[in-house]
């Protein structure tokens, strides 16, 4: 099997919060109403800020309302947990401070995923010395890395990973970075035309993965993706690809994690 969830973006805005993604989730509930099967209300990720919680706490509970009803969508933090930020270039006091903000955050939202941005060169350092402290508290199991510049590629995983294992504990997954910013390539960056795919381009991708590969992809609106894109796409994944919530996607990672160590 194959496991995949789609992310939806750009939570942190709360200006799309009000207006555009409050729009997507009103489809998804009618879909969902509409046909209960995995085809018309298959598991999906939402990111969200945690400062709803403070600033707009009716929105907050209108979109835990709507997961209520399909019981198929679910909550992650946006980049990079507490803030729009990139942790690893905080100094240690303010990291340590970062790190637990983010892990209260979770437990209001009661998640334990989020999506995480660094910078190119950063990646190494975050690796090596930011995302490991969350393994001590046992809130955060999983990030979903964006890159920034997006079309620039992080040399950690370039070896053909999909995640990483991390923690003295080993209960952190750390999942490569995977965009998908629409269907549109005008006007996109140069370099980034893998980020602007059609739904059977990047469903000619995911059943490319090799079997066991457990993945995560973030999608943005900026390239003219919305949720009918994502519908487009599910219908066209193999039967052996499953999308799957955060805590599925983290579970296949961990296993297959223990299996490789074990085989060592």
């Amino acid at each position: 099997m194959t496991y995949i969830a789609i992310t939806v973006g750009d939570g942190d805005n709360l200006s799309y919060m009000q207006t555009g993604r409050r729009q997507w989730m009103q489809e998804r509930q009618q879909r969902c109403a509409n046909d209960s099967s995995y085809l018309g209300c298959f598991p999906l990720l939402w990111s969200a800020s945690p400062h709803m919680l403070q600033q707009a706490p009716t929105w907050m509970r209108w979109y835990y309302a709507q997961a209520r009803v399909t019981q198929n969508d679910y909550f992650v933090l946006p980049p990079s947990g507490h803030l729009y930020a990139y942790p690893s270039q905080m100094p240690p006091d303010m990291q340590a401070a970062f790190v637990r903000q983010t892990e209260d955050d979770a437990r209001l939202m009661s998640t334990n995923s989020a999506v995480a941005w660094e910078v190119a060169l950063s990646w190494q350092g975050a690796i090596d010395g930011y995302f490991p402290r969350y393994d001590e508290g046992g809130v955060m199991q999983s990030f979903f890395a964006v890159n920034v510049p997006f079309m620039i590629p992080v040399l950690p995983f370039l070896d053909g990973e999909f995640f990483k294992v991390l923690g003295n504990h080993s209960r952190v997954v750390l999942f490569r970075p995977r965009e998908w910013r629409g269907t549109n390539p005008k006007g996109a960056p140069p370099l980034s035309w893998a980020q602007y795919l059609t739904p059977q381009q990047m469903a000619d991708e995911i059943n490319g993965y090799p079997p066991g590969t457990v993945q995560q992809i973030y999608l943005t609106s900026d390239g003219g993706a919305n949720l009918e894109t994502i519908y487009s796409l599910v219908p066209l994944l193999e039967e052996r690809v499953r999308m799957v919530d955060h805590e599925a996607l983290a579970a296949m990672a961990l296993a297959s994690h223990a299996e490789a160590t074990a085989a060592q």
